[in-house]
């Protein structure tokens, strides 16, 4: 009988003070908390009182990963100056070789060259015969200025044709070589003037006057 009023009490005072036996409720935008109970000690049982445990936060909700930003030397690209383009002041030339000459040079003048961004090289017809300051064939030879030096053998054609190119943009300088001495430009033709009407008496008309005016001054002396 004793058990049965304990419990007719408990379940009476639970309906009347029903908020002190509820957890109050988690309000939203807040950590929830975790409870742990407290064990109690040999000679107890288990507390149930949430003082006596430990509590952990949880702030899983909170950790929000912050975007990845690239750093500002990386993210900017920087361009180099513009270089000045290559060219030849005359990009085809004819070269003349006498009947005793054994070899001609001949040069590469190109403008807005630039050693770290160009390489030249040199062909005959369509085969290479350099690279920069390398030679294909023993031939030729080459300085530093990157000047052909091309032998003429006696039975040399004429027409010769080397080419300096230019890389990049791919610039060329043609040069055809001929044999022989180089053909003189012949002098114009002069032609004598004709006198117009009206105009001042030559060197000719002079003497005849010169003649009429002596026999006129010699019949003035004779009579």
């Amino acid at each position: 009988m004793r058990h049965l009023w304990l419990l007719a009490l408990i379940a009476f005072g639970s309906s009347l003070f029903s908020g002190v036996l509820t957890l109050p409720e988690a309000h939203p935008g807040k950590p929830s908390v975790a409870t742990t109970p407290a064990v109690g000690g040999n000679g107890g049982g288990t507390g149930g009182g949430v003082g006596g445990g430990e509590t952990s936060t949880d702030y899983s909700e909170y950790d929000e990963e912050e975007p990845q930003r690239a750093p500002g030397n990386l993210a900017k690209s920087t361009a180099g100056p513009k270089l000045p383009l290559p060219y030849f002041d005359q990009p085809k030339v004819d070269m003349y070789v006498g009947d005793n000459g054994s070899s001609v040079k001949v040069d590469c003048p190109v403008k807005n060259y630039n050693a770290q961004h160009h390489a030249i090289l040199w062909y005959k017809d369509n085969s290479a015969i350099s690279n920069g300051n390398t030679l294909f064939s023993s031939v030729y030879g080459l300085d530093t200025n990157f000047t052909l030096t091309v032998p003429v053998a006696a039975n040399a054609t004429d027409g010769q044709k080397y080419s300096c190119h230019v890389m990049p943009p791919d610039v060329r300088r043609e040069v055809t070589i001929h044999l022989g001495p180089e053909p003189s430009t012949p002098a114009p033709a002069t032609t004598r003037p004709t006198p117009a009407a009206g105009s001042a008496p030559t060197g000719q008309d002079c003497g005849l006057w010169l003649v009429l005016f002596l026999a006129a001054l010699q019949l003035a002396v004779r009579f």
